[in-house]
């Protein structure tokens, strides 16, 4: 889950979590205005908050290694993310005003989740477009980095498809040395560098002939003739390609990669 946009961009969420939190703990809604003073509801809000926030995070990016549910909409699949969250973020509501010293009969949880379900749907909904937002901002931007490249000379044909390649800049060349996945996005990288296209590994998996490398992790493919060296930090497996990208592999493709000569120096 570490690589899931979601995960990644928990550093841009963190600002808009404290403003709101900190425009509720002044405007007190659901009664706590008369219940708290100031710093007990900034406390209250602040740490509610927080919890969350890393639980919509943490959901949003488990679901995007779920196929089916990954194919729907993001503004449906977070919705489905802030009504999940906000079973935990109920308890956690009666926990926090149990320690501020306002204590909340369990007996309320019923009463309590609508309200906290509606507020964290909306902040699950804002958090899932903002980084499909980053995502296609950052796809823009690397297309057009890609373009001021100078345009090389055209490689002799390779062994990809053709229907694969003329998705990206001819800038980027023939050379392919992996495939990475970005939620939605797939990045491409070559030896001259890597650009976003709006697609997924699977569906350029079906475009690339089956001979020109192999999938050593859900969000990778490497291509045959890519790897300059390996390494195995911690037990872990890491390709290092020949553009000095470091790629992982999964526990489910050992294997193969293994089998393929792949961690041998037969790559």
């Amino acid at each position: 889950m570490r690589e899931s946009p979601y995960v990644r961009s928990l550093p841009y969420h963190l600002p808009p979590v404290i403003g709101i939190a900190v425009v509720m703990a002044v405007t007190g809604p659901f009664g706590t205005y008369e219940r708290m003073d100031l710093a007990h509801r900034l406390a209250n809000f602040g740490i509610i908050g927080i919890l969350s926030w890393l639980q919509v995070v943490l959901l949003a990016a488990w679901f995007g290694n779920i196929e089916p549910i990954d194919r729907w909409p993001v503004a449906g699949r977070m919705v489905l993310v802030g009504m999940l969250a906000s079973v935990p973020g109920t308890f956690e509501i009666i926990a926090v005003h149990s320690w501020l010293g306002r204590p909340i009969p369990l007996s309320m949880a019923p009463w309590i989740y609508p309200e906290t379900a509606f507020l964290t749907v909306v902040i699950s909904v804002v958090v899932g477009l903002f980084v499909e937002q980053r995502l296609r901002a950052n796809a823009d931007a690397e297309r057009a980095r890609v373009a001021a490249l100078p345009q090389p000379q055209p490689d002799a044909p390779g062994p990809a498809s053709p229907d694969f390649f003329r998705r990206i800049p001819s800038a980027l060349g023939r050379d392919l040395l992996a495939l990475e996945m970005e939620d939605h996005y797939l990045r491409i990288h070559t030896a001259l560098g890597s650009d976003l296209v709006l697609m997924r590994l699977r569906d350029a998996l079906t475009e690339l002939a089956p001979g020109r490398g192999r999938q050593v992790h859900r969000s990778w493919w490497v291509a045959e003739g890519a790897i300059a060296s390996v390494e195995r930090p911690a037990g872990r497996i890491v390709l290092v390609l020949r553009n000095g990208l470091r790629v992982p592999v999964s526990k489910t493709y050992r294997d193969q990669v293994k089998e393929a000569g792949w961690l041998t120096g037969q790559a």
